[in-house]
């Protein structure tokens, strides 16, 4: 039930998210805002948690590609930002990962692991990079940033598969599919949110 409340406060709160903008008042060092940045910006939780959950729902083998490509996708798009090759809709990758990935949980869609893996690096290019390069004017040490950002990012994946592999019952595959239509749902309204603001 608290779990349940949580994740619901959590997807919420990614409703009047606004694009990502320093990682503000947490004095956390440079490594430690990295690891927790989608808790500063809900938007990008959406994102990472969409791929999370979508591994778990692949074979084992291609989970662990899918989640290693992810994380070393999102450092290798924080390190194009740090070089100063930020995208100009930056804001739009953690946004349309949700929107492409989120119906694939709610789908419970099983794709080959070469597939899942141009996916998930995709994704996590467009992350690491939208997660990056607003943050670059406040970071004194910007490699410690995107080491964490890209460390957060797997152990949110190996969390979850951790988290299924536990509880392997019918409820849970069902409850990674309701959080995937959340998603879905979510990143939809964020979306057009974010379209009427411009």
């Amino acid at each position: 039930m608290r779990r349940g409340a949580f994740v619901g406060l959590v997807l919420a709160a990614s409703l009047v998210a606004a694009p990502a903008q320093a990682h503000g008042n947490a004095q956390l060092g440079d490594f430690y805002a990295g690891l927790f940045q989608p808790f500063f910006h809900p938007e990008f939780l959406l994102a990472a948690l969409a791929i999370a959950l979508w591994s778990t729902q692949q074979e084992p083998s291609s989970a662990v590609a899918l989640c290693v490509g992810f994380a070393a996708a999102v450092l290798a798009g924080s390190a194009v930002a740090e070089l100063g090759a930020a995208a100009d809709a930056s804001a739009w990758g953690p946004r349309l990962c949700a929107l492409a990935v989120g119906p694939l949980v709610a789908a419970r869609v099983r794709v080959p692991a070469t597939l899942a893996a141009v996916v998930a690096i995709a994704a996590g290019l467009a992350h690491g990079n939208a997660g990056t390069a607003p943050e670059l004017a406040q970071l004194t040490r910007p490699v410690l940033w995107a080491f964490g950002l890209g460390l957060g990012s797997l152990l949110l994946g190996a969390y979850a598969n951790a988290m299924t592999a536990r509880f392997p019952a019918f409820w849970m595959q069902v409850a990674v599919r309701v959080v995937g239509s959340w998603i879905s749902s979510i990143a939809l309204l964020v979306a057009v949110m974010a379209t009427r603001t411009r």
